[in-house]
């Protein structure tokens, strides 16, 4: 399965490492996952640019996992919005998703 995984990125300094985790464990389980957090850090980039590309990575996924701290971010809201638009698979906990 592609899984998109969306959790809450600004304000959260540690979150390179919360999407990595999440991200590696997702492979571990043999599915192909886009992760928006590889994108941020460039200051020249707005929010907006941001959540355009990710929106482009989203649509290519047929899941979406949203972190715990999901429902505190703009973001993630805005993804959450997206997955139903998109019919895809939502998961809130990664032991609901089966290995591959």
């Amino acid at each position: 399965m592609k899984i998109y995984i969306a959790g809450k990125i600004t304000g959260d300094k540690h979150y390179k490492r919360k999407f990595r985790k999440t991200e590696c464990t997702l492979k571990k389980k043999g599915h192909s996952v886009m992760n928006p957090a590889v994108l941020n850090g460039y200051p020249e980039f707005s929010w907006e640019d941001y959540m355009a590309v990710s929106k482009a990575m989203q649509r290519q996924c047929s899941a979406t996992l949203f972190l715990p701290d999901w429902e505190s971010s703009r973001g993630a809201k805005v993804e959450y919005e997206n997955a139903k638009k998109l019919g895809q698979s939502i998961f809130f906990d990664i032991k609901d998703i089966p290995k591959r």
